[in-house]
Formats: C-alpha cells, sequence, structure tokens
C-alpha cells in the first residue's frame, strides 16, 4: 500500500513568487508547505533606501484575483506615463494610460511593504504551512510523489509532496540539484539600484533612457522620491558604487538630464551583474520551475517580476482545474499542460529584453538613427504602441483567470 503524500504541493522559495502561488491556491483543498531558508522580517519600516518593484496592470489584476490587491494598493504609486528616450539621439516614445482607456500603465511598490502584505496573507490559512528555516539538501522522485530531504535547525529530515515547485530565484538549488541544464547570456553590464530625490515632482512619470552603458531607469514612488536602476558597464560598477555621493549624483545628472531638475539625495546603492538565463526545461519529473528559476531577465523595461507572476497565476489555474477534474497535480500530463501555456510569454518577453539591451547598448555608427526612427515610429503609429503597450503591461495573448482578475 502507498502510504499519501504529505503535502499535495511543496513550494522551495518563500519570497513574492512562492508565497503569491500558495495564495492563489489558497481557496483550493490543498495541503502547501513553503520551504525558505530565511525568516521573514515583519518588523522593518521602510525607509528611504526600501528597494521598489514595478507592477504591471496585468500584476494588478492578478493580486485582484489573488485576493489581496486592496492591502497592496494604498502603498503603491501608479505610473500614469512613461518617457522613453535615446541618450544622443533623436526619436522618442510616450507612453500614457489614457491611451490604454487605463487608470496606470502600471504601480511601484516598495519590495519590503509587497512583501509583508503577502506574509502576513498567509497567516491567514492555516492548510499553508511556513518550514523555516530549512534548506533542500536532495530531492528523489517516484512514481506518485518526490521527497525532499530538507536541514532545518541542525537536524535533516524527509518532505513527500505530489509535486514540487521551485521559487527559489535565479541561482535556483533545486534546479541544480535535479541537474537541469541553463542557457546564458552575460550581458557583461551592473545594474546600480537605490533611491533618489529629484528637485521637481515626477507627477507619475517614469522615464527609461537608453545610453550606450545601457539603460537607465526611474521609477516614481513619493512625491520628488524615484527608485533608480542605472546599467552600467561591469568595469564602471566598483568606481560607481564607492565615489561619493556628490560625485555620483553629477554623473547621474550628465546621463539622465534635467526632466527632474536636479537629483539632490541618493540612498544606499546596490549593484547586480546582469545576465539572461533560461532553464532549458521548466518541468521534471513531479517538479516544475517558476520565476527567476525558469528565467532571469535582464530590469530593461521591468518585466522579470510581472513575467514571473503570470507563471503563478497560469500555474495556479492548472493546478486548480487538476484538482477539480481528479487528476494528478504532479503527473506529466499535468505540467505539460502549463509548460505549453507559458512558453509562447516566456519567450517572447525573454527575447524582447535580450534585442532591447543588446540594440540600444550597442555604438555602432548606423545604429543611432535607426533606433531613434524606432522610437520615433513606435510614438507615431497608435496600432503598433497600442501592442506594445499591451505586451509589456501583460494583457496580451491568453489570459488566465487570475490575470483577468478573476478568483480560480
Amino acid at each position: 500500500m502507498t502510504l499519501p503524500a504529505d503535502y499535495d504541493l511543496l513550494i522551495v522559495g518563500g519570497g513574492l513568487i512562492g508565497s503569491s502561488l500558495a495564495l492563489a491556491l489558497a481557496s483550493q483543498p490543498l495541503r502547501i508547505g513553503i520551504i525558505e531558508a530565511v525568516p521573514p522580517n515583519t518588523q522593518e519600516q521602510p525607509s528611504f533606501d526600501s528597494r521598489a518593484i514595478a507592477l504591471a496592470f496585468g500584476s494588478r489584476r492578478i493580486f485582484e484575483g489573488i485576493g489581496c490587491w486592496s492591502a497592496i494598493a494604498p502603498d503603491t504609486t501608479p505610473i500614469r506615463h512613461i518617457h522613453v528616450s535615446d541618450r544622443g539621439h533623436f526619436g522618442v516614445t510616450r507612453l500614457d494610460a489614457s491611451q490604454a482607456s487605463l487608470p496606470a500603465l502600471g504601480y511601484v511598490v516598495e519590495v519590503r511593504i509587497l512583501g509583508q502584505i503577502v506574509y502576513q496573507r498567509l497567516q491567514d490559512f492555516p492548510q499553508i504551512e511556513l518550514i523555516c528555516p530549512a534548506k533542500v539538501v536532495n530531492i528523489a522522485s517516484e512514481a506518485t510523489k518526490t521527497h525532499v530531504q530538507i536541514a532545518s535547525h541542525d537536524h535533516i529530515r524527509t518532505l513527500s509532496t505530489r509535486l514540487l515547485v521551485a521559487a527559489d530565484g535565479g541561482h535556483s538549488l533545486v534546479r541544480q540539484l535535479l541537474q537541469i541544464p541553463t542557457q546564458k547570456r552575460d550581458y557583461g553590464q551592473t545594474a546600480i539600484i537605490a533611491n533618489v530625490a529629484t528637485e521637481r515632482p515626477h507627477q507619475y512619470r517614469a522615464f527609461e533612457r537608453f545610453t550606450d552603458t545601457g539603460p537607465l531607469a526611474l521609477l516614481p514612488l513619493d512625491e520628488k522620491r524615484c527608485n533608480l536602476v542605472w546599467t552600467v558597464k561591469n568595469i564602471q560598477a566598483p568606481y560607481l558604487t564607492a565615489v561619493d555621493k556628490e560625485t555620483f549624483l553629477a554623473r547621474l545628472q550628465q546621463r539622465f538630464g534635467q526632466r527632474l531638475g536636479r537629483f539632490t539625495r541618493i540612498g544606499k546603492r546596490h549593484a547586480y551583474p546582469l545576465q539572461l538565463l533560461r532553464a532549458q526545461q521548466q518541468v521534471a519529473p513531479r517538479t516544475v520551475l517558476i520565476g527567476n528559476a525558469a528565467h532571469n531577465l535582464h530590469p530593461v523595461a521591468g518585466q522579470g517580476f510581472n513575467l514571473g507572476l503570470r507563471d503563478v497565476a497560469v500555474l495556479a489555474q492548472t493546478l486548480a482545474d487538476a484538482q477539480k477534474a481528479g487528476h494528478d497535480l504532479g503527473a506529466p500530463e499535468t505540467l505539460s499542460i502549463y509548460a505549453q501555456w507559458r512558453q509562447g510569454d516566456q519567450h517572447l518577453v525573454t527575447g524582447l529584453t535580450d534585442t532591447l539591451v543588446r540594440l540600444f547598448s550597442n555604438d555602432y555608427p548606423l545604429l543611432g538613427p535607426a533606433r531613434g526612427l524606432g522610437l520615433a515610429a513606435l510614438d507615431l503609429f497608435p496600432p503598433l504602441k497600442q501592442q506594445f503597450m499591451r505586451q509589456t503591461m501583460g494583457l496580451a495573448g491568453r489570459q488566465s483567470r487570475l490575470a483577468r482578475g478573476l478568483a480560480l
């Protein structure tokens, strides 16, 4: 006689993607475990230096479907306009929420606040268990379940699950333990992330300015504060992270210009090397990879987290449908439905971000005018702009129930 699995679903990674998947499935009769190495700290208060994330409008709908947007909304800043330019070249594209008949193109929220809201919501569901601190040390699959060996409080124990979900980021330990190969492209670039204060209010505008070292983005926070994502060549990063604040702001001013007046303050700077990483397979026996564990993107156009949240929405619907039909959550047929559904969106978005980085970071002389023409064409032709906006807002293609703002 085969004993039942300890869990219907074990999620490795209790960050925003893993926790959002658990919340999305909270209405289903499933026992869910979340394996997380780092205990959540819900006491820290946001500061000037709090890291921020841009939620596409489609991600707002997913959080509406999950049932926690009303808690998130008061702490967000809407993006109503996006200004896209290419430093040293003509051609500008202006995106406006009114062109899409929406209240906003997206929303900026501090990661710490979003994490606190999601974590607090998890406490409402006794069938969701946080297993923390714990680290996966071995995985072994059999016909009806997967055994996951974890180290917790200096003890080793084994859990079993019908389906294992890897939501443990770009350096996914699950992916490594299962020896799933990846495709990588090193961009030779580093993202410097910090919060900056500006002389003029942003008026709910976000900026994406392409430069010869990579894109420079500003996301609106409160009235005169923005989140900066400045992509530079790897060789420049040590200098820009170590130089005094006044020199850094002067260099930033030179690259960005005067659209927001002077930069008056800079918070703590963080540097992240950038690469494109794609798992060559996103499903394995009784295992599925989602979010950065499956695809880690360049931050241009702010697509990475939003793409991962759409993974969550589709996987949640696939598993809920399988559960209602009495099908095995971890069966190859179930995981195949998920993989095929996500293939097009993932391929398009990873291709779009990769192309933008390589095209706009190239200083080949003839490319400058061509890029300017491309930005001008996007600005002048409404159908082209509409399609671009729908894709980057996560509203294109086949939409899951959660992506339409509906509960499972």
